[in-house]
């Protein structure tokens, strides 16, 4: 690679468009294995017995990891370039997701290397974050392509291809699992149901066994554990009709599918072979670049870009609308479970989201950002996505039906749509352009701190309250509005 291009040289004299659209498929090929994991993850963690805080933990760990690495590899993307970025961030994900088959498919009792199955959980997430973190990577290529009054039409498409990863995602992931519904026993009441006959051909209803497993959890208060809402509607849906009691015990002793992960995993080697064959390398270290790349790995670069005038309102924004987000990312599979949805139509219902989150983010905000501008779009993101938190914190009351949440989640996501790529635009051009990889990876890492505390405060918030979650996150939905009104009307930041 030569050094005889300047740094701040725009990309578009040595990337074509060939390079923009390998990264759009390299992009949605690894986030359709995202897209099949994701919904998954908290009814495998109930599977096997997690607490709401082990749950949040878990949910936060990718986030937590992407909040460590993301400004790394951005800062090493601006020292080495963004290609071996990108395939080293695929490869870890292809591996990250097949550990994640072949443990989530294991029972209870598994035990690995002296770690049992829910630890083994946390260490796939935490390599799924780590080679996650190279997103802002595939943000800094689309930075580089793109001239300044592009830049948002060039964000978007990566939300594009998480839009159509996600909706792709979850229907393969349908096709993988049945669907049977989700019980989630503790140790005890799962003791009980290993000492079942495995002949016992006598039915059982669902409120026999409702009253069997609570009688479990009285006499063993250490580990008592009420059986909740969710729980409820899924043995009533396992037991509608009565089933014998040695089908049940199969039922509920069977491990989730492990091909979810095994499929994810390949998409991601896919994406990986795809990378290596086609990618074409977007940035061209110059010498001053290499020479100044050491600050990329200090402690404090977070932090200077937090005080830099012209990125920390946007940085900040993007922190606070994320968290918000983040409540709603994280529950929305546990509500489901609420409404006693099993885990394939959770996926479907995630399908459509993606579906929705494609068509905003592809069509909508493409179209409509350059004519409204960042601050405009991200102002009416803002408001929708609040309207759809109240509303989703109504049905969480049932105040509203079930069945609204159909109608409800096309207002966030759409919202959500327009916010991302105005902010993640508005933030790029107030970076100067041999410090696009740290900026963006700064966001990124502020948007990963914000998926970490969003699940451990949302679930925790959920079990208070189905609606606490989303009415919060409203709030601080309209904190981030207040922030972004305050950039100027025509302005790069």
């Amino acid at each position: 690679m030569t050094n005889d291009a300047p740094a701040a040289q725009p990309a578009a004299s040595s990337v074509n468009k060939a390079t923009l659209l390998i990264v759009f498929l390299t992009v949605f090929i690894d986030l359709l294995g995202f897209g099949i994991v994701l919904p998954l993850l908290p009814r495998y963690a109930a599977w096997f017995n997690a607490s709401k805080m082990q749950l949040g933990l878990l949910m936060a760990s990718f986030s937590a990891m992407q909040f460590l690495f993301a400004p790394m590899w951005g800062s090493l993307s601006d020292r080495i370039g963004r290609r071996p970025i990108l395939m080293l961030g695929l490869f870890g994900s292809a591996f990250s997701y097949g550990l994640f088959g072949y443990v989530s498919s294991q029972g209870r009792d598994f035990v690995w290397l002296g770690l049992g199955a829910l630890p083994w959980l946390f260490v796939t997430r935490i390599g799924a974050g780590i080679a996650g973190a190279t997103i802002s990577t595939a943000q800094a290529v689309i930075a580089d392509s793109t001239a300044a009054e592009n830049r948002g039409k060039g964000m978007a498409l990566i939300g594009a291809a998480f839009g159509i990863g996600f909706t792709f995602g979850p229907l393969i992931g349908a096709a993988c699992v049945s669907d049977d519904a989700s019980v989630a026993l503790t140790d005890p009441q799962l003791a009980m149901v290993k000492a079942w006959d495995e002949t016992d051909v006598t039915p059982i209803t669902a409120e026999q066994f409702k009253e069997q497993l609570s009688s479990v959890s009285s006499a063993d208060a250490a580990s008592a554990k009420p059986l909740d809402n969710a729980n409820q509607e899924a043995i009533a849906l396992l037991l509608t009709p009565p089933l014998p009691r040695a089908e049940v015990k199969r039922k509920l002793l069977q491990p989730p599918s492990g091909l979810p992960g095994y499929v994810a995993s390949a998409l991601s080697a896919m994406a990986l072979l795809l990378a290596a064959s086609k990618l074409q390398e977007s940035r061209r270290p110059s010498e001053q670049s290499q020479k100044s790349s050491h600050r990329a790995f200090r402690p404090g670069e977070v932090l200077r870009h937090l005080s830099t005038p012209g990125l920390s309102i946007v940085l900040f924004a993007i922190f606070i609308t994320t968290f918000g987000f983040a409540q709603f990312e994280s529950t929305l599979s546990l509500l489901t479970r609420e409404f006693g949805y099993s885990s394939r139509w959770n996926f479907l219902l995630y399908a459509y989201v993606g579906l929705v989150l494609s068509i905003g983010q592809g069509m909508l905000v493409r179209r409509l950002l350059p004519r409204f501008g960042e601050r405009r779009m991200a102002l009416i993101g803002v408001t929708l996505m609040t309207a759809g938190f109240v509303l989703i914190g109504l049905t969480g009351l049932r105040v509203l039906p079930a069945q609204s949440l159909w109608f409800i989640l096309p207002i966030v996501t759409i919202g959500f749509s327009a916010v991302t790529p105005s902010l993640q635009s508005l933030l790029s051009q107030a970076a100067s352009s041999d410090e696009q990889g740290a900026v963006l990876g700064t966001g990124q890492s502020l948007s990963s701190l914000a998926r970490i505390l969003g699940p451990s405060l949302g679930i925790q918030l959920l079990g208070v309250s189905t609606s606490m979650p989303y009415f919060l996150g409203a709030c601080l939905i309209l904190s981030g509005g207040a922030l972004v009104m305050r950039l100027p009307k025509k302005s790069t930041v």
